[in-house]
């Protein structure tokens, strides 16, 4: 298929999803007060509203945009805020790699498709998440052994930069339970967003006060195999040891089966004989 013609596709997509003249099912989250079954063209999904929303969201935008809640202007900070720096940048140099979401973050066009939309350059979005550390550990270095490439993954001690592509707010639980629900449907593009939106945020708002909470979301809700969004939460334990001091995060670990194990193999493969 052509550029012309995806970029088509994909404006369409867009345009059916903000219209109801072909709308012939209703779908309602579990907080729904109607009930209804395939005869009335209803269907009654498990998860919270917000969830179910994003997830056809993705089916029509390839993307999915949580609501943005202004913070209370008689408190100093809104519930999910963080004290780690935020870095910006104009959304017409990230808009083409994250897609509506970054758009948005920064201002642009709610739209994809409102100009200028440049297409998602997929490939960018965990490389840009993930440290260059002094190992040259990248998420495209595949060469070396895989134990080396294991070993070298947990030797990167020097946190990430804050993200510029980080939105304000954390949404670190929303993206953990949309993870969830991608595993749950077997969405596989939509997981692999998550997983890249979950550990963009966890570079600015690693010390968010929900972060106890997505920890519990990721280890409750996808099974021991699937290891990447463990993965990600494990590094940033590593990465910021003074997040063991705090009480919920402690209560986490010991509440976790597996977790503070994990943390202690990490530690271990720093040693400099693992690489031997």
């Amino acid at each position: 298929m052509g550029e012309r013609s995806k970029q088509d596709l994909l404006a369409g997509l867009a345009a059916i999803y903000q219209s109801r003249d072909f709308s012939d099912l209703v779908i309602f989250g579990r907080e729904g007060t109607r009930h209804a079954e395939g005869v009335q063209g209803q269907i009654t999904l498990p998860e919270d509203d917000e969830v179910v929303r994003l997830i056809v969201e993705y089916f029509y935008l390839l993307d999915y945009d949580p609501i943005i809640r202004l913070p209370d202007p008689t408190t100093p900070a809104s519930r999910h805020s963080s004290d780690a720096t935020s870095v910006r940048t104009d959304a017409g140099n990230y808009g083409h790699v994250y897609g509506t979401s970054a758009i948005s973050a920064f201002g642009g066009p709610a739209s994809p498709f409102s100009p200028p939309f440049r297409s998602r350059t997929a490939s960018a979005l965990t490389m840009h998440a993930m440290p260059l550390g002094a190992t040259g550990y990248t998420a495209y270095n595949t060469n070396q052994p895989r134990r080396r490439q294991q070993a070298n993954r947990s030797m990167v001690t020097s946190p990430p930069e804050p993200s510029p592509l980080a939105t304000q707010e954390s949404h670190l639980v929303l993206h953990a339970r949309m993870y969830a629900a991608a595993e749950q449907y077997g969405v596989g593009g939509l997981k692999a967003l998550c997983l890249d939106k979950f550990k963009i945020q966890l570079t600015r708002h690693w010390d968010a006060v929900e972060l106890a909470e997505a920890i519990h979301v990721v280890y409750s809700s996808t099974p021991p195999t699937n290891k990447d969004m463990r993965e990600a939460v494990a590094d940033t334990l590593g990465w910021h040891n003074r997040l063991l001091d705090k009480p919920e995060i402690e209560v986490a670990i010991l509440e976790i089966n597996g977790l503070a194990y994990e943390l202690l193999k990490r530690s271990r493969r720093a040693e400099p004989e693992y690489m031997e």
